[in-house]
């Protein structure tokens, strides 16, 4: 049994392997691609010589893919196509004359309060190509132009606002358990709290908001070790939706919920001066990321509650 070549095969043996099954032929193939009839036969013979196996049946002329030739086609062309579109994305990105500016925020601001507002703020910057990149640590954003976190102030120039943190859980989840919207600890205290996967000295867990909120910290779901934890805050904030039990809402990542009626507020709600949403960049001297800073400022500012807000900068 002859050797098997283990390296991976060329692009171009690739693209005319998936080009000759999607048409049907190798002539259709070769005008497809550019080529002669006679190079794509060969670039499918080295596939077949690299990956051991023979791909076409040739008789009469004709091909007829194999069952295995078939199932790599299934696995492959996906893959090709997401490089088809990448280059072409990268290549009209080249040809471009649009700035682009990128926005880092955690992934709980990322999708729970930037994400809904991105076309309001393309509107705004029109001339733009504004993308969002979510991340889950301060390190991942070093290519931003923009970057959003939860965090305790600084002196340094950010532009700052605090936070305020207070319990919510679903209209659902409130009906069941005769909630009122505004009710305090003593009539939820007992119930399911929904907690995340991983202590974050810049997020609030439970225990911490409760000692804040001056309340003693009970979850009896928890000492029985039957919490189910989550990994993102978003996905926290579906499961809050769903009625799975009561969440920290965070007020801006929270202030869609509450207008469309998804969530509603318990209380009572606790301010940290010392810790909130801080805009950084690396471009202040740049008279576009100012205007981008300044228009999320005023979106933030756009909640009534937050109307007061001081900004530094």
């Amino acid at each position: 049994m002859a050797q098997i070549d283990e390296s991976l095969p060329s692009l171009k043996a690739l693209i005319a392997f998936e080009a000759a099954i999607r048409l049907g032929s190798l002539t259709a193939a070769a005008k497809a691609l550019g080529a002669t009839q006679p190079a794509i036969s060969q670039r499918i013979r080295g596939l077949e010589s690299q990956v051991g196996l023979v791909l076409f049946e040739r008789s009469g002329g004709g091909l007829a893919p194999t069952r295995e030739a078939l199932r790599f086609y299934d696995d492959i062309a996906p893959a090709l196509n997401r490089i088809d579109s990448a280059v072409h994305t990268l290549r009209a990105r080249a040809c471009s004359t649009r700035q682009r500016v990128l926005i880092a925020a955690n992934f709980g601001f990322a999708h729970l309060w930037l994400l809904p507002r991105l076309s309001r703020l393309e509107a705004a910057f029109p001339q733009v190509d504004i993308e969002v990149l979510a991340v889950d640590r301060d390190d991942q954003d070093h290519r931003a132009d923009i970057a959003i976190h939860c965090d305790r102030d600084s002196e340094q120039n950010d532009i700052f606002t605090p936070e305020e943190v207070f319990p919510v859980c679903s209209p659902a989840f409130a009906a069941q358990h005769g909630l009122l919207e505004g009710d305090t600890p003593p009539r939820w205290s007992a119930l399911p709290l929904l907690h995340m996967d991983e202590r974050n000295s810049r997020w609030l867990d439970w225990r911490e908001w409760s000692a804040l909120a001056g309340v003693p910290y009970e979850d009896p779901y928890e000492e029985r070790g039957a919490v189910f934890k989550y990994n993102n805050y978003p996905l926290l904030i579906n499961a809050a939706q769903a009625g799975k039990g009561i969440a920290l809402g965070w007020d801006l990542l929270v202030q869609d919920a509450l207008e469309d009626g998804s969530l509603i507020p318990l209380a009572p709600p606790v301010r940290r001066e010392s810790h909130g949403y801080i805009l950084r960049t690396r471009y202040a001297h740049s008279a576009l990321i100012g205007e981008i800073m300044r228009w999320v400022t005023a979106e933030i500012g756009r909640d009534p509650a937050r109307a007061g807000d001081a900004q530094r900068g």
